[in-house]
């Protein structure tokens, strides 16, 4: 029996028994229904041992599963069966049974419910293994399949440190990815690092598979927000910050010429900031386009993608409807102010606490303020000529929303006490004109 076949099924379960849970599109086990820290190895046995409950697993198909074969410690699979059950507690422990000089088995009642579909990669790469060409970086998770390419979280085997690889299966998207890298690269010598967008540290576009090297952003947008409820949980104070974090990247993008052209949920990451708050990183400019080619002379800058300022070779809609402006649709080249469409979309959802809110009839009812419905829809509208010349612009709106607020309220004030002087006026003189009849 082998575990790689039912890997590949797609199928991702949550499995209960006993007082335990264990989410496998998660990959979390859970105790009484709160989360249990603890080093993956023992919760892959623990999934292999699911995947076959009721029969023996050996241990040598447990060794190739989850240390893919490799094995540096004596007592290993003991040590991780050991911490599995510890985890567990006594109540549950006894569910792995050791099968004497054979292997263990998960034995007792079990439910199993449908939780998602695994992600397939089509490199055949797998959790545990290395990074190709970086040796002492550790596949952990298949985050994303994007537009052909296979992004993957790696931690370094002894440092920890997490790095993202965004991985082209035969090239299919390597211009995709050297476009990214040429335009990162902009941007950095440009702007200085900046923590709200995405760093590449490397790539490889020499030999297969290529790839970028990035630095870990956090979570994306929609995992994040999903995670405890955490956006919905969230001040109003709070999500416009969020969405200012977002609006200030992709202004500081536009002052260099980059567009990003992709702007989704998906493409902004949030991780902690160490400070109790979050930072927002949008990543994934592999859709890009540079505005004015000639700066990447100026820089001493080689171009390595072939598509950095010309869009005829690629559908310039290319994106996610949801956040294609109207025009770019119709087959117009893509502007800063097609970005800000898909900004003006984006920070709608963030602000009503929904990223799964289409902007339809009604939008306005989600949001409190008329000034900030304002703002919105001239950011989103359907023709660009109306729309905010800048993403600064509409970062300037939404953080002076007070002050306009307030200056709102004395024009209206102004206006009402002189409304109210010229109708004392009017009386005035008509009672002047009835004494004089």
């Amino acid at each position: 029996m082998s575990d790689s076949a039912l890997s590949q099924s797609g199928n991702l379960y949550l499995y209960r028994f006993g007082s335990a849970e264990f989410d496998e599109a998660r990959f979390e086990l859970r105790m009484g229904g709160q989360p249990v820290e603890m080093e993956r190895r023992p919760l892959e046995v623990l999934r292999a041992l699911l995947h076959h409950a009721g029969e023996v697993v050996t241990k040598e198909e447990l060794f190739e599963t989850v240390w893919a074969g490799r094995i540096t410690v004596e007592n290993v699979l003991a040590n991780a069966v050991a911490k599995l059950r510890k985890a567990l507690g006594e109540g549950n422990a006894a569910f792995i049974v050791t099968q004497a000089r054979v292997g263990y088995r998960f034995d007792g009642e079990l439910e199993r419910i449908a939780a998602g579909r695994r992600l397939i990669s089509r490199l055949e790469l797998k959790p545990g293994e290395a990074v190709p060409g970086r040796s002492h970086f550790r596949l952990l998770e298949q985050l994303s399949i994007t537009g052909g390419s296979e992004v993957w979280l790696a931690q370094h085997e002894k440092t920890g440190e997490r790095r993202v690889y965004k991985f082209s299966p035969d090239g299919e998207r390597l211009a995709a990815l050297k476009r990214e890298a040429t335009l990162s690269r902009l941007m950095r010598e440009s702007l200085g690092e900046r923590p709200d967008i995405s760093r590449i540290i490397d790539w490889n576009f020499e030999a297969e598979p290529f790839f970028l090297e990035c630095a870990y952003g956090g979570q994306s947008l929609p995992d994040w927000a999903e995670e405890k409820e955490r956006l919905a949980a969230m001040s109003a104070s709070e999500r416009l910050e969020l969405a200012l974090q977002v609006i200030d990247a992709i202004a500081a993008a536009h002052s260099v010429g980059v567009l990003h052209k992709d702007l989704k949920p998906a493409n902004v990451l949030v991780d902690a900031d160490g400070q109790g708050g979050w930072q927002v990183r949008v990543t994934d400019f592999g859709s890009g386009r540079l505005m004015e080619p000639a700066v990447l002379a100026e820089l001493g800058i080689t171009p390595l993608g072939q598509t950095i300022a010309d869009d005829s070779s690629s559908n310039s809609s290319y994106g996610t409807p949801l956040y294609i402006a109207p025009e770019v649709i119709a087959g117009a080249v893509p502007t800063a102010r097609s970005d800000i469409y898909a900004l003006g979309v984006l920070s709608y959802q963030i602000l009503a606490g929904d990223l799964k809110k289409p902007l339809t009839t009604g939008w306005e009812d989600d949001l409190e303020g008329a000034l900030l419905r304002e703002d919105i829809a001239q950011a989103t509208a359907g023709d660009p000529t109306r729309r905010m010349a800048s993403a600064a612009e509409l970062a300037q709106r939404l953080r002076s929303l007070e002050e306009r607020h307030l200056e709102r309220r004395r024009l209206a004030a102004v206006k009402q006490r002189a409304l109210k002087a010229q109708a004392a006026l009017q009386r005035s003189r008509a009672r002047r004109l009835g004494l004089s009849g």
